[in-house]
């Protein structure tokens, strides 16, 4: 499973960043909507604590840690 972060933008589903490799033209997706009071609320920034360190480059890539961006 490939899990690609968007939002609905009130007609459209838009994706939050590019389709990763491998997808082809006409792939069958299934999209799940899941909502919250926050987008990135601070229940999953705590979840994603670790303690003893963060990995070397977590502040320069926090959006693929957090939200599962792809890295810059």
């Amino acid at each position: 499973m490939i899990v690609v972060l968007g939002h609905y933008d009130g007609q459209n589903v838009v994706l939050d960043g590019p389709v990763p490799d491998g997808i082809v033209p006409n792939a069958r997706v299934r999209i799940v909507f899941e909502t919250s009071a926050q987008p990135e609320s601070l229940a999953s920034i705590a979840a994603s604590a670790v303690p003893g360190g963060l990995p070397p480059d977590y502040a320069r890539q926090h959006e693929h840690y957090v939200k599962g961006s792809p890295r810059r």
